[in-house]
């Protein structure tokens, strides 16, 4: 029976077996030659081609071995390299059989004697109608010498997805060239040098498909002496099907294209001088993420004027941006918002009818106010809060409006928080989790911490990790949940009872366990390995 079903998997036709190695992680893919004659020629016809030096030339020769016999195994071992990628790619070209993918990652150091026998691979698979081509270039610190992109690619036809990483050179000449990118759709360059600081804009003016721009950290040749410098701008217009933009480390960019659905912009880090971002006229946008956009770029007028630019606009992220004191985020489509680490923000107002998740993320030392104004269902709102004083942590509850809007909360409590804050009278929102991933270690502190965790909201469970939180708080926690039944309670006022009298039963379990599963607390605690939690289910 066994051997009837491997004779039927054998039997389809090779594009699915070659679809189900694709599905495989490539050692994997590359083991399943040895089951039989059928399965060792699709392997040898698979069109996705997978090379890196560090997989034949990761192995030394042995430490105590003599410099001349290491030199020996180190040259062997780069010619087996070079051998097995030409071999592989000649029986593809001399059967005129297509290559779908060549992904080629190498470290100049151990190749620096063989980039001829590169440009060659290279030109082998356009040759055989390459789609796509991943090339990785690694060198050593202190190395400055790149390998010229061989003119074969940029003159390729079939490319339709190209991606470049490392000490890579575009160089400017090939732009008199007759560029032929007219299937490329997706462009990504990574800390390439490119010849001049017009080569890139050249270069997709002729990719009238192109969907997808990545630009990470790129440099340019100077007109002026010759050196090398961080590409500082971009701009993009023309392009009739584009569809994302990527940037990192571009000072400034502009962008006109009424298709752009999705823009992700890096600020250059330690970047100070005042930006240029232009992207008004994408009118179709529906995602946008921005990341260390310092300055003056964010004012209250942008998100009056601006932001309703763009009617179509589903997702906004802002990570680690300077912000006004106030926002304003009015927007009838949007259903993911994302505020992470942003600066000043002591207002937010957000009025989404449409949104369905909500996540804030910040410090401690600055909360500000919260407020949804219209919702016409109940969001998902996640909030991080960072070194959290607890004195300033049930005011900041009181401060999110409507106060059952949260759905779940993750502190880390700062080892200089305040636990004699004065706590306000109102009730406790109900929210479904409660994260803490850290809190002070001082146990004479342990009591005033969990109640005015407690006092603050109202969670279904809370999550505590025995690496951040330590055995003892944990035990304390535990302990100070079963006691309830013994009468004592922290009730501060007489119109507002505390959390003591609500909570009707506590059960401990561990994300490995199952709901009905019966261990008890001391078996649970003991068996907790590192960075995993411990969950306690309330019952108010």
């Amino acid at each position: 029976m066994e051997e009837f079903e491997e004779d039927r998997l054998s039997s389809l036709p090779k594009i699915i077996l070659h679809c189900i190695l694709s599905k495989l992680p490539e050692k994997d893919a590359a083991r399943t030659s040895v089951l039989s004659k059928v399965w060792l020629d699709t392997w040898y016809t698979f069109p996705i081609l997978s090379f890196s030096n560090k997989n034949i030339m990761g192995r030394s020769s042995s430490k105590s071995q003599p410099t001349n016999y290491k030199h020996i195994f180190d040259v062997r071992m780069r010619k087996r390299f070079c051998d097995n990628v030409k071999r592989s790619i000649l029986r593809f070209h001399d059967q005129s059989l297509a290559i779908k993918e060549f992904k080629l990652k190498v470290e100049l150091y151990k190749l620096v004697d063989n980039l001829k026998d590169v440009d060659i691979w290279l030109k082998l698979a356009c040759e055989c109608g390459v789609e796509v081509i991943n090339y990785s270039l690694d060198v050593l610190v202190g190395q400055d010498q790149y390998h010229v992109l061989p003119i074969c690619v940029i003159e390729a036809k079939s490319i339709k997805k190209l991606v470049l990483k490392g000490y890579i050179k575009i160089d400017p000449t090939f732009m008199n060239h007759s560029i032929k990118f007219t299937s490329l759709r997706v462009l990504s360059l990574w800390s390439v040098l490119l010849g001049d600081r017009h080569t890139i804009n050249h270069l997709i003016s002729f990719c009238p498909l192109i969907e997808s721009i990545y630009l990470s950290y790129c440099y340019v040749l100077s007109s002026d002496d010759g050196t090398m410098e961080k590409k500082k701008s971009l701009s993009i217009s023309g392009l009739q099907k584009l569809k994302r933009v990527d940037t990192f480390g571009i000072q400034d960019v502009s962008i006109d294209s009424g298709s752009l659905e999705t823009l992700c912009y890096h600020c250059p880090i330690n970047f100070n001088t005042p930006l240029k971002i232009d992207f008004d006229r994408c009118g179709n946008l529906k995602e946008l993420w921005m990341w260390s956009v310092n300055g003056t770029f964010f004012t209250y007028k942008w998100f009056l004027e601006q932001l309703p630019k763009f009617p179509f606009l589903e997702s906004l992220m802002l990570n680690n941006c300077k912000m006004p004191e106030r926002i304003d985020i009015s927007c009838v489509r949007l259903k993911v918002l994302e505020l992470s680490h942003c600066s000043n923000l002591k207002e937010i107002n957000i009025d989404a009818p449409n949104l369905l998740s909500c996540g804030y993320k910040g410090s401690g030392a600055s909360l500000p106010t919260i407020c949804f104004l219209r919702n016409s269902s109940r969001p998902e709102v996640n909030i991080q809060v960072d070194y959290v004083d607890l004195c300033n942590l049930r005011e900041f509850m009181q401060n999110i409006n409507p106060n059952n809007v949260l759905t779940s909360l993750a502190l880390s409590i700062s080892n200089s928080s305040n636990v004699v804050a004065s706590l306000v009278s109102f009730p406790p929102p109900s929210i479904k989790h409660l994260t803490i991933s850290y809190v002070p270690q001082n146990k004479y502190l342990f009591s005033s911490v969990v109640h005015i965790l407690l006092a603050s909201c109202c969670p279904a469970t809370i999550s505590l990790s025995i690496d951040m939180s330590g055995k003892e708080f944990i035990e304390f926690f535990y302990e100070t949940l079963m006691r309830r039944k013994e009468g004592e309670c922290f009730c501060s006022f007489h119109d507002t009872k505390c959390w003591w009298h609500d909570l009707k039963d506590v059960k401990v379990t561990r994300r490995s366990m199952k709901m009905d599963e019966n261990v008890d607390f001391k078996t649970i605690l003991e068996s907790l390995t590192t960075f995993e939690s411990i969950i306690f289910r309330l019952d108010f």
